[in-house]
């Protein structure tokens, strides 16, 4: 049984209380055929969350089946994963989570091959977070209701293909380089399909107490409006372990992506939060980040990130006191602890404030906004 608590205090003028519990209960039994290992993995739970604002309060249990995962190993060869599992492509950024289908990854002596096929629209919306389609009227938005469980549970429809490769070598010793192709396919019920594909790169290099990553995405979109139009999107990021006393990193970086005017939006499948109190996505969005993380103690763990916002077109993000079409969104301090007594059991606790003053495109009086939030996973 897993056991996730999640508690969050949320300002913005007038204080919001959120909160969520999860309950997962896990089955995991290995599998052996023709001597080979396999494995099967269940977790079906519930996920509770409410919600408390201005003296009113919303409370929601939804059933959630969080992993149905059969894998087998040959090795040297080939490993096959059939069910729901975790998966995410070359670039990090485009699709991250947990998905439905097959993933066949081929062993190929120092490089790997693999193949994915994916399904969206089963997954539970609060936690797939998948991106919606433009045109899409189905809103996504609205609170799950069991009277009207299917049009207010599932994630939007999306398939979703893939073949990726690892490439170790570049430089050899130090540097990989992962690549993949990956195709989009639109069921929802929008008036036009949503379709769009991707070619995805992502090289990693360490040198001594150095590390470099660069990840790149080329999207192609093609509707009858428009036609066909590219989107662009990239993340940069450098490291280094200090040589302090104690085990730390610092790192820069720099996330950019296309918005809507000479080229299409960066259209990400999985909507990720950039960040703990502002929460964009990627689509539209350049951020600049800086972050330094540190072990304590072999059990204690902290955190503090800097960041700033800009907006690449005037529409893909969204939020109240916004004004204009100014692109500077603004500032953005988060800081976290980890604690972990024990590898069954771990306490966090993350703060964050987003100043819009320090940028341009918020309404005067705009009100600061931040974020508190407390958690726990127990594992038994």
């Amino acid at each position: 049984m897993i056991i996730n608590g999640e508690l969050e205090t949320i300002g913005q003028g007038d204080t919001k209380i959120e909160g969520k519990v999860i309950l997962a209960p896990w089955l995991s039994v290995p599998v052996d055929i023709a001597l080979n290992k396999g494995e099967f993995y269940l977790s079906p739970g519930v996920h509770m969350g409410f919600a408390s604002e201005q003296g009113s309060a919303n409370a929601i249990i939804a059933p959630e089946l969080f992993r149905l995962e059969f894998s087998y190993n040959v090795p040297d060869l080939f490993t096959l994963k059939i069910g729901r599992f975790t998966w995410q492509d070359p670039s990090r950024f485009t699709a991250k989570g947990r998905f439905d289908g097959m993933d066949l990854l081929f062993n190929l002596g120092k490089s790997r091959l693999g193949f994915s096929a994916l399904y969206t629209g089963l997954l539970y919306k609060e936690t797939a977070e998948i991106n919606s389609s433009p045109t899409d009227p189905t809103d996504y938005t609205a609170n799950f209701d069991w009277s009207d469980f299917g049009n207010t549970y599932f994630a939007p429809r999306r398939i979703l293909t893939s073949l990726y490769g690892e490439f170790p070598g570049f430089p050899p010793g130090r540097g990989n380089l992962y690549a993949g192709l990956l195709a989009q396919f639109d069921l929802s019920d929008a008036i036009e399909g949503h379709n769009t594909q991707y070619l995805l790169l992502r090289h990693t290099l360490v040198y001594k107490a150095f590390d470099l990553a660069l990840s790149g995405a080329a999207q192609l979109e093609n509707t009858k409006a428009d036609g066909l139009r590219p989107a662009f999107a990239f993340s940069l990021e450098g490291g280094w372990q200090t040589p302090a006393a104690i085990k730390d990193r610092l790192s820069l970086g720099l996330s950019w992506s296309s918005g809507d005017g000479s080229t299409a939006a960066f259209f990400p499948i999985v909507r990720e939060a950039q960040s703990l109190v502002l929460k964009p996505c990627l689509s539209g969005m350049m951020i600049i980040k800086a972050n330094y993380e540190a072990r304590l103690l072999p059990s204690l763990f902290a955190e503090l990130t800097g960041l700033y916002f800009i907006r690449t077109d005037s529409s893909s993000f969204t939020a109240p006191k916004l004004e204009g079409s100014s692109y500077p969104l603004g500032a953005e301090i988060d800081a976290g602890v980890l604690w972990v007594p024990f590898s069954d059991l771990s306490f966090s606790l993350k703060g964050g404030v987003f100043l819009p003053q320090t940028g341009t495109a918020w309404a005067n009086g705009a009100p600061v906004l931040w974020r508190i939030t407390a958690g726990t996973i127990f594992s038994f």
